[in-house]
């Protein structure tokens, strides 16, 4: 890598053979423990395995949505700008854990950078391909959308208690 060069995401593995990982990986993650196996086995059709690199943005603040991911290995920052300065680290993301989910479902920007912080291996599920899961499954395409509802649920209640720690 030339020197000053930011590093990219990089597609791992496709196709039939690889299918097999993708369903594995998914099973890693905690949004999935209640899905069987012939779903999962659906949804891998629909995203795609990336290798990021440390120091990767996964995706910058402010830039249109088009993905969510899926942390399978790793450890991701999630960053927000502040008034002009320093970027501010609100949370380390640990493996199992899924992050853009918000944009991709409202389609407003992303509301903070998240970065590699160690090198990591997502599964991406771009807006698009979410749209095709709902469309051609509309059953696993509403357990998705449930599970979604609970983790925002989940994450604006403990927000909430922040907050009000903060007041």
């Amino acid at each position: 890598m030339a020197t000053g060069s930011t590093p990219k995401l990089t597609q791992i593995g496709f196709g039939g053979n690889f299918k097999g990982e993708v369903v594995s990986m998914l099973e890693s993650n905690n949004m999935f423990t209640d899905f069987e196996r012939h779903e999962l086995r659906t949804l891998a059709d629909y995203c795609q395995a990336y290798l990021a690199p440390l120091g990767t943005i996964v995706f910058n603040e402010g830039d249109p949505s088009s993905y969510l991911c899926l942390l399978v290995e790793g450890k991701l920052s999630v960053l927000k700008d502040s008034d002009g300065e320093k970027s501010k680290k609100l949370v380390d993301v640990r493996p199992g854990k899924t992050i853009g989910e918000m944009s991709v479902i409202d389609g407003l920007p992303y509301s903070a950078t998240v970065k590699a912080a160690t090198d990591s291996k997502l599964i991406l599920i771009t807006k698009e391909n979410f749209a095709k899961i709902t469309e051609d499954h509309p059953r696993l395409g509403v357990k998705i959308l449930w599970k979604f509802s609970q983790l925002l649920s989940l994450r604006l209640r403990q927000t909430s208690g922040k907050l009000i720690d903060l007041l």
